[in-house]
């Protein structure tokens, strides 16, 4: 019964250290700042989500204005993505239902190269 006890202890204090060092202060990747304008069809695609994923690294996203553009946020306020190529989702619902085509959105075919420093990355999509 012992034996339990301590072995309950053991795994307690594992799972405790495991999961304070996934909170603590591992460094970010290098990041570039990400901005830019969405249009469909040449016209500006107003609250739409923009999210940017890089292999094997967390995603940067960001949500455009009533103008189109968008900034993203690699997490809390650290601004910016991920150096290096990027998948990148535009999404919009309306009453739970995705506006944008499935190229753009579910089914992708957009990718972004981000460098180092400023990108402005525009994307015009096409309603067909």
């Amino acid at each position: 019964m012992q034996h339990l006890r301590l072995f309950g202890s053991v795994v307690l204090c594992l799972g405790l250290a495991v999961g304070l060092s996934a909170c603590g202060g591992s460094a970010a990747p290098a990041l570039g700042k990400v901005k830019g304008k969405v249009t469909m069809d040449g016209a500006p695609l107003a609250d739409a989500n923009v999210t940017f994923m890089p292999e094997n690294i967390r995603a940067s996203s960001g949500t455009t204005d009533g103008e189109g553009n968008y900034e993203l946020i690699y997490i809390r306020d650290e601004m910016g993505a991920a150096v290096g190529p990027h998948k990148v989702v535009i999404s919009k619902l309306v009453d739970e239902k995705e506006t944008i085509p499935p190229n753009y959105s579910d089914e992708t075919e957009l990718t972004a190269d981000v460098k180092s420093g400023a990108n402005e990355i525009n994307f015009d999509l096409k309603e067909n």
